[in-house]
């Protein structure tokens, strides 16, 4: 009998075994089965995550994919060892996919002048540089900085008068700018962006992988913010009607002192009478001594990219581009005057790149044919920029 039991309990143990074994074998089991699909769910989560910050996520809205672009392109200028200007968060802001288009487009500097950068200028860094000169001056001095040289005393006297440097800007159309981040503002200043829907939800979770700090003095952030505040706001302009006078009240600027306006790159993606209306609503809520600074192409999209002119610029972008304004002074003069703005200097895109070049030569210096006789005006898209003053 005790040899029958111990046959039957050796049986039984072997049974027990072959379906999972002892029940601490199964419990070990169990824990490192959850164990490794915790840690591959928050793999999958990581990885989700970086596809979308990384830019892999995929813009539809032209204009959202052209502030992709200028972000891109930002990057690249700033790794030069020569660059206008550095802008660390760039890369992450346009994501890894668009960065390296543009890099992998970006045109290289001859040899004879391999000394001097290693990838030529765009137009995009010969933009941001302008308006970065133009932003810091307006805010940090009594006095207007043009491409070509210092205003007159009389310009300069009239932009301000007795109200003193401008503390608010309003961005239109703002992208995934980064100014905010990257330049040294002067204290108290405000500054408020405007973009669709897309654009905002995506340079938010954008900021946040940066870690960038998004309020004054939270120390959250590894990127501090230089204005004593920052917000955006998610509109599509091209299509919605915006009160900015509500809009301004809303995130606590003061619409009885002056107000720098920025409008780049977007003025040619709204329709000719939205520009004009647009133009017209920020002069009408402005104070004296506001000004605009903006840009815009001279020609319109389908113009360019029928006659194979868009230069350096994606064509998929440039075919959305359905607005234009004067490229001649007085013709701009005129345009702005009908919107509420006093002109007060405007430039092409060849007289920002012959500042920056300082005498070296531009068509070896700078990319998109700016400065090549062959090119101006024919396989290059005219730009015009320009400051102008409340009427």
């Amino acid at each position: 009998k005790k040899k029958k039991r111990k046959a039957t309990h050796m049986s039984t143990s072997k049974d027990s075994r072959g379906h999972g074994g002892t029940p601490s074998d199964v419990t070990q089991n169990q824990i490192v089965l959850y164990g490794s699909a915790f840690l591959l769910g928050v793999s999958i989560q990581r990885w989700l995550r970086s596809q979308l910050v990384n830019g892999r996520e995929r813009l539809s809205a032209p204009a959202a994919r052209a502030a992709q672009w200028t972000a891109a392109m930002r990057a690249v200028e700033s790794m030069d060892g020569s660059a206008l200007f550095n802008d660390d968060m760039a890369e992450r802001m346009a994501g890894k996919r668009m960065f390296r288009r543009c890099l992998n487009l970006s045109a290289k500097v001859p040899l004879d002048h391999a000394g001097e950068r290693l990838n030529k200028i765009s137009e995009v860094a010969l933009g941001t540089w302008w308006f970065d000169r133009q932003i810091m001056t307006l805010l940090t001095s009594n006095s207007l900085h043009s491409a070509m040289g210092w205003l007159s005393a009389r310009l300069r006297n009239s932009a301000r008068g007795l109200a003193g440097p401008p503390r608010q800007v309003v961005s239109i159309g703002s992208g995934f700018d980064t100014r905010p981040w990257r330049m040294a503002m002067p204290p108290m200043t405000k500054w408020l962006e405007i973009d669709t829907k897309e654009v905002v939800a995506a340079k938010l979770r954008r900021l946040k992988a940066c870690n960038a700090e998004l309020k004054i003095h939270s120390n959250t952030g590894y990127y501090p913010l230089r204005t004593i505040q920052w917000d955006i706001h998610a509109v599509d302009i091209a299509k919605e009607h915006l009160d900015f006078g509500k809009l301004m009240d809303m995130y606590g600027l003061d619409l009885d002192s002056p107000i720098v306006w920025l409008v780049e790159n977007v003025l040619w993606f709204l329709p000719p009478e939205r520009v004009k209306h647009v133009l017209l609503h920020m002069s009408a809520v402005s104070s004296p001594g506001s000004i605009v600074i903006g840009n815009s192409t001279v020609n319109r999209g389908a113009e360019l990219l029928g006659e194979g002119k868009h230069g350096s610029y994606p064509a998929d972008v440039v075919g959305h581009w359905v607005s234009s304004l004067p490229g001649r002074q007085e013709d701009l003069h005129v345009a702005l005057q009908e919107a509420g703005w006093d002109l007060m200097e405007s430039c092409s895109q060849e007289d920002i790149a012959e500042t920056v070049c300082n005498g070296r030569d531009i068509s070896s210096m700078c990319s998109g044919g700016v400065g090549e006789d062959v090119c101006e005006g024919e396989h290059r898209p005219e730009d015009v920029y320009f400051f102008a003053r409340k009427v």
